[in-house]
């Protein structure tokens, strides 16, 4: 069957149209991502500011010429964090219907299960103890897998547009400066490894932190899917790159080849939050995945 998939997050809108078939995607016909940080005020003011709506439905309106020029059979959109936080979430959902667009707002726990469904139908994880995260842009997703106990996941309400409205990542960073947000991480972190209970044998991290690690440890000039998707990263390399980026004012970190356009300050938090939770398990090896949320859900469309 084929399907469209359109993942609103607080951070990015993401497409997928692709053939799925016994809920594994076998064909991808178009993959497209605009970043619109929907998410941009929404800590400070609990709403959606007009320009990050304004910039959603330009970006959902690309979508629609696309799905329409590849006549596919099933499109479901979902929103995830920012519009089920924000006091005016509806005013999205509003516009989006009069494109044709009929957005689901799903809870966390939905979303969680919908990415580890997507991360692993591109990535082998058979009998291993795994964790997914996933770094949104207004939260982010753990799930755990063992295969003895099952599935478990949490999501929490920490997120790369939120922290980066709390803290800028404009101009070079200092230690006081990230020593003052390891704090506040260090006691989520904690919190979630405790509620899972996890002992992972492999650490999985999805979504544009992870990617855009990938690409700039390849030194990419185009992004290639392929060769990002299970990509494996030693803190080592984390580390060296974030120190580079630290160096840098935000103007400047966008020329580094790797760097998605629009990435280049909240990647900051997205790495203290990576390294963060490598260091906590005392695992120091990130697989990459370039599957998530809109895979999963793609999986979900075609077997409803």
């Amino acid at each position: 069957m084929k399907v469209a998939a359109i993942d609103i997050g607080s951070n990015a809108v993401r497409l997928l149209i692709a053939e799925v078939e016994d809920r594994q995607i076998t064909k991808i016909y178009q993959r497209k991502r605009h970043i619109t940080k929907l998410a941009e005020v929404l800590n400070s003011k609990q709403v959606l500011s007009e320009a990050s709506i304004e910039r959603t439905m330009k970006a959902l309106q690309d979508f629609v010429v696309i799905i329409n020029e590849q006549m596919v059979q099933r499109v479901h959109a979902v929103a995830t964090s920012a519009v089920r936080e924000a006091l005016n979430g509806q005013d999205l959902v509003d516009k989006a219907k009069e494109l044709g667009i009929i957005i689901e707002i799903i809870d966390g726990d939905t979303e969680a299960g919908l990415i580890f469904d997507g991360v692993t139908s591109g990535i082998e994880t058979k009998d291993k103890k795994v964790l997914v995260f996933d770094i949104g842009g207004g939260s982010t997703e753990f799930i755990y897998s063992d295969p003895d106990k099952g599935r478990k996941g949490i999501s929490v309400p920490m997120g790369v547009v939120k922290m980066a409205e709390m803290y800028s990542f404009k101009d070079k960073l200092d230690l006081e400066h990230m020593d003052r947000m390891r704090i506040p991480l260090f006691s989520v972190m904690d919190q979630v490894i405790k509620t899972l209970d996890c002992e992972p044998e492999m650490l999985i991290g999805s979504a544009g932190t992870p990617t855009t690690l990938a690409a700039m440890d390849m030194e990419m000039t185009e992004y290639d899917q392929e060769k990002v998707n299970g990509y494996v990263l030693p803190i080592e390399n984390i580390k060296k790159h974030f120190d580079k980026l630290a160096e840098l004012p935000a103007s400047e970190r966008i020329n580094i080849p790797g760097m998605e356009d629009g990435r280049e300050e909240v990647i900051m938090p997205g790495i203290l939050i990576t390294g963060e939770l490598m260091n906590m398990l005392g695992v120091y090896d990130m697989t990459v995945s370039d599957y998530g949320l809109r895979e999963g859900l793609a999986i979900a469309i075609a077997n409803v």
